[in-house]
C-alpha cells in the first residue's frame, strides 16, 4: 500500500490499538487488553481471544496477538514510502488459516491507508467541545469521518452548522455510517446507509449541497 505520512505518523496511529483494531477484518470485541476475533470458516465461526502486546523498531511495528489458540503476529513496515503488513498465525486451524490471514493482512492495510489519508482532512481543530472544519467537500467528507472515528471511536454523532444556516449531521453506530441528515431551511434529507467508516468514498456525498466551512460538535453514542 501506498502511504503518504511520516513513520512519525503513521506510528502514533498504530500506538493506539484500541482505536484502530475496530476496524480490523474479523474484529468482534476489544475489552482493556483482551481482543477476540471470530474468523467464520464454513458453517462455525471460530473465535479466538487474545492479549495483545504493541511493540516499535526502526520504521516497523509489531502486533502480538497471545492466546490459547495460539499467536498471531502482525507486522507493520515502512520502506519507500509503501507499508507492508504481514499476519503470521500459529496455533489452532492453522492448515486453514491461508486464505483468512491473506483477507486480515488486506484488510488491515486498507484501514490504516485510510485512516492516514484522514489526517489530511481539512480540520482546523476538534475536541470534546466542538470544532471548525473548513470546506467540506464530497472528497474531504469521508475524511473527515474517519478522522473522528480514529479521535471519538466507532459509534458517535456528528452535526455541523455553517454560516447560511445549513445543518448537515451523521451518525456512525458500530464503524458504519447509518445516517446522514442535511437541512436548509425548510428543506431536510435524510439518507440511511450501512457503509463502514474505511470504505467511504465521495460517492455517497456528490449530490450534498456542500463546499461550506462548517462549525461542528461531536459526541459519542453508546452502541
Amino acid at each position: 500500500m501506498e502511504v503518504n505520512v511520516d513513520w512519525d505518523v503513521l506510528k502514533t496511529i498504530l500506538s493506539e490499538p484500541k482505536k484502530t483494531l475496530l476496524f480490523f477484518p474479523y474484529f468482534k470485541e476489544f475489552d482493556g487488553q483482551k481482543v477476540r476475533f471470530e474468523v467464520p470458516r464454513f458453517i462455525f465461526n471460530f473465535g479466538y481471544e487474545f492479549e495483545l502486546d504493541v511493540g516499535f523498531g526502526n520504521s516497523e511495528a509489531i502486533y502480538t496477538f497471545r492466546g490459547e489458540r495460539g499467536i498471531l503476529t502482525v507486522t507493520f513496515k515502512v520502506q519507500n514510502g509503501r507499508l507492508k503488513v504481514t499476519a503470521d498465525w500459529a496455533g489452532f486451524g492453522e492448515a486453514l488459516m491461508g486464505k483468512p490471514l491473506e483477507i486480515f493482512a488486506s484488510g488491515i492495510a486498507e484501514a490504516v491507508q485510510e485512516f492516514c489519508t484522514s489526517l489530511k482532512c481539512p480540520v482546523v481543530k476538534v475536541s470534546e467541545e466542538g470544532g471548525e472544519v473548513t470546506r467540506i467537500t464530497p472528497d474531504s467528507a469521508p475524511a473527515l469521518l474517519k478522522r473522528l472515528a480514529l479521535e471519538f471511536g466507532t459509534s458517535f454523532m456528528v452535526e455541523g452548522t455553517a454560516d447560511d444556516g445549513t445543518y448537515l449531521a451523521a451518525k456512525v453506530v458500530n464503524g458504519k455510517l447509518v445516517e446522514l441528515r442535511l437541512k436548509q431551511g425548510t428543506r431536510e434529507s435524510v439518507i440511511s446507509t450501512d457503509v463502514s467508516v474505511v470504505e467511504l468514498d465521495e460517492g455517497l456525498f456528490e449530490d450534498l449541497p456542500l463546499d461550506r466551512s462548517f462549525k461542528i460538535k461531536v459526541r459519542e453514542l453508546t452502541p
